[in-house]
């Protein structure tokens, strides 16, 4: 059984991490699959969404305790090998999202804890359960978040909310998450697929290049100064204004008035 599993509807792609039996902790073998699949559905000009959730009763729980008490698969090695293994394995995840045109969607059905909060943390919009949980739980374990989690949670949450929860390790229930805005919608957990679903199906009405590129200018713009900003934005403004949908949704506004 793949640890991450495929499912495409139309334009959109639901990618489930597949490890039930452990929450859905993190391994080698994910990992590879995830990057993998997510690479994959960055060319594939059917999809236009991706969801990212977690098979069974959690998101993930992060890091594989017991790997990480044996020291095997993504924990083995001495220090060295180790970092070795964070750079070409766990690392691979921010990287490849960072990079993403695609727009993606965290649907945490459960638990998200270390690195599964993380991930969360890494996509582009979070819907969550109601009865969903995050928790920056490294500090409980004496490590910190090698997967870059720190660099995305503070974009969203600021720098002091972001340094409470790093440094304390606590639970943040979906009520808390959305006040601080650690997610952007709470969903019933009965409905979570549905409302998912819905959300993506909106945002693939919308032309794909526009997207890609509103996504694109609010990265940009955490890197660059103002001016540098303005003329990258002159730039991507003058070709969608130019584009067929474009003019296409212009002339509907008018028919419609």
């Amino acid at each position: 059984m793949s640890t991450v599993l495929t499912k495409k509807e139309g334009s959109l792609l639901i990618l489930t991490l597949n490890r039930p039996e452990v929450l859905n902790a993190f391994n080698l073998d994910l990992i590879n699959n995830l990057v993998s699949e997510l690479k994959k559905a960055d060319v594939d000009p059917e999809v236009k969404i991706i969801i990212i959730t977690g098979e069974g009763k959690a998101f993930s729980a992060g890091g594989d305790l017991k790997a990480m008490h044996d020291k095997t698969d993504m924990f083995a090695g001495d220090e060295k090998e180790l970092e070795k293994l964070y750079k070409e394995g766990i690392q691979q995840i921010p990287q490849t999202l960072d990079k993403m045109k695609k727009i993606t969607i965290a649907m945490v059905n459960g638990a998200a804890v270390g690195a599964g909060c993380d991930l969360a943390c890494m996509c582009d919009l979070r819907i969550v359960s109601d009865k969903a949980f995050f928790k920056e739980s490294f500090i409980n374990l004496g490590i910190l978040s090698g997967d870059g989690g720190s660099f995305f949670l503070q974009r969203l949450i600021g720098y002091g909310r972001a340094m409470d929860l790093l440094l304390t390790g606590r639970k943040v229930s979906a009520t808390e998450a959305k006040e601080i805005g650690l997610v952007n919608y709470v969903s019933d957990s009965s409905k979570l697929l549905e409302e998912t679903k819905d959300l993506a199906l909106k945002l693939s009405r919308f032309p794909t290049e526009s997207l890609q590129l509103n996504k694109a200018a609010l990265q940009n713009s955490l890197q660059q100064g103002l001016t540098e900003h303005l003329n990258y934005v002159a730039e991507l403004q003058a070709r969608l204004q130019r584009s067929p949908e474009h003019e296409d949704l212009v002339n509907h506004f008018f028919q419609k008035s």
